[in-house]
């Protein structure tokens, strides 16, 4: 049986923005923003890439997966880090799943977490914005 956690509710940090897209509510939209934060995230270690790009894809794979329509990525530069940000048409709180290891879904808030410094959400006039900070280190 699997439980749930609720990913706390905070506003997302404020920092220089790098960059902000548009994206479809189609699968190929993953690959895309993972190209698009590689892109924008132009120094820093190789680590700190990966670990923004494989937090892009799980956020927007949630998005597509939980919101009806498109979705809004965002990179912003923090002296200590990358906040990654997508927002969508969605109301609902995200929650990290606490699944079985042999299941083949529910792990993506999971994963953000764990590669991430800090995970979170807020709500906004059309949805909800969930973000991650990975940091330079």
């Amino acid at each position: 049986m699997s439980s749930a956690v609720a990913v706390p509710a905070a506003e997302p940090p404020a920092g220089t923005p790098c960059g902000e897209w548009s994206l479809r509510p189609e699968p190929q939209s993953a690959r895309l923003a993972r190209r698009l934060v590689s892109q924008a995230i132009d120094s820093g270690a190789d680590q700190v890439r990966r670990r923004a790009a494989l937090v892009t894809s799980e956020l927007v794979a949630n998005g597509l997966r939980h919101a009806r329509g498109g979705l809004v990525l965002s990179v912003h530069r923090l002296p200590c880090g990358w906040v990654v940000a997508v927002a969508d048409d969605s109301p609902a709180p995200p929650v990290v799943r606490d699944v079985g290891q042999l299941s083949e879904a529910g792990r993506g808030l999971m994963i953000v977490g764990r590669v991430s410094d800090t995970i979170g959400w807020a709500r906004t006039p059309t949805g909800k914005v969930v973000w991650a900070l990975v940091g330079s280190s």
